[in-house]
C-alpha cells in the first residue's frame, strides 16, 4: 500500500491572512526588496511577529535569522496555496 504523506491542514484565520501577506510582498518586491524579516511583514499586516512565523511554518517557510525570508519565493508558495499559480480556464455564459 503506498505511503501518502498528509498535507498539514492550514487554520482559516492563516488562510485569511495570506492574501495580505501576498499583496505586502508583491509590494516588497516591486520595490526591489530581496528579503523581508518577519518583523517588518509583521508591521505592515497588523500582526505580531511570532504569528507571521507561524503562519509561514504552515507553508514550509522557515526564515534565516539575521536575513529573513525570500520575497520571492514567499510569492511563490503563497501563490501556490491559494491557487494562484496557474490558470484557470473560465467560460462566461449571459
Amino acid at each position: 500500500m503506498p505511503s501518502h504523506r498528509s498535507r498539514r491542514r492550514i487554520p482559516d484565520a492563516t488562510v485569511a491572512r495570506l492574501p495580505i501577506y501576498l499583496q505586502i510582498l508583491i509590494e516588497q518586491s516591486e520595490s526591489g526588496l530581496d528579503n523581508v524579516s518577519s518583523e517588518g511583514l509583521a508591521e505592515l499586516a497588523g500582526v505580531n511577529a511570532a504569528k507571521v512565523r507561524k503562519d509561514l511554518s504552515y507553508l514550509g517557510s522557515y526564515g534565516t535569522r539575521g536575513v529573513g525570508y525570500e520575497v520571492e519565493y514567499l510569492v511563490f508558495q503563497i501563490r501556490r496555496e491559494l491557487g494562484l499559480d496557474h490558470e484557470w480556464p473560465v467560460v462566461i455564459v449571459g
